[in-house]
């Protein structure tokens, strides 16, 4: 019982902790609309800020009553001065990254409710930027298709914005095919 309220009380800790964290140390990003929801998670990228690619755990849920392709010109990174920093292929992060397997041993899904969709069988199977050396899932998918109510979780990799050497906020913005209307999110690294 003890062991349970101090559990309790770490958490509760922990949430009020995390509620009361400024702008500045934002790791999470959530935008949404009638269409589908986006997210971002920036723990990896936020470590990587001065290598020529950025790591960053991207979600997509699909809202729209139609289904929706992703790929890898639907998602994309752009600045202040409206520079697009499409994903690169898998071949040209392995040849100038040399992070990829740490990555995948890194990266952090806090804040993404993937669970939510991975149990109820609504996890769409993605696999831009596989890790070679894992033993499942080499195989690169990079062309997805989102039922209404099913969603996306993946570990992407841009081109690192110019802007974040000036400190500067970046936009990461996703469009399937099949959504009217783009969701995009204001990004930023302190």
């Amino acid at each position: 019982m003890f062991r349970r309220l101090g559990i309790l009380l770490a958490l509760g800790l922990i949430a009020g902790a995390l509620s009361g964290q400024d702008q500045e140390s934002q790791i999470l990003f959530i935008g949404e609309n009638e269409f589908g929801k986006v997210w971002a998670n920036l723990s990896l990228t936020r470590q990587r800020e001065s290598e020529p690619y950025l790591p960053m755990v991207v979600a997509v849920s699909n809202k729209a009553r139609k289904s929706v392709t992703i790929d890898r010109e639907t998602i994309r990174l752009s600045d202040l001065d409206g520079i697009v920093y499409s994903m690169p292929t898998v071949k040209e992060v392995r040849k100038s990254y040399k992070r990829l397997v740490i990555d995948h041993r890194m990266v952090s899904y806090s804040g993404i409710p993937w669970e939510v969709w991975w149990r109820s069988g609504h996890l769409a199977e993605s696999n831009f930027f596989p890790d070679l050396r894992a033993t499942r899932g080499n195989t690169t998918r990079d062309r997805v298709t989102l039922r209404t109510g099913h969603a996306m979780v993946d570990l992407l990799y841009f081109e690192r914005p110019r802007a974040m050497e000036l400190h500067k906020p970046f936009f990461l913005e996703v469009i399937p095919e099949g959504w009217e209307v783009p969701i995009r999110l204001r990004l930023h690294i302190s």
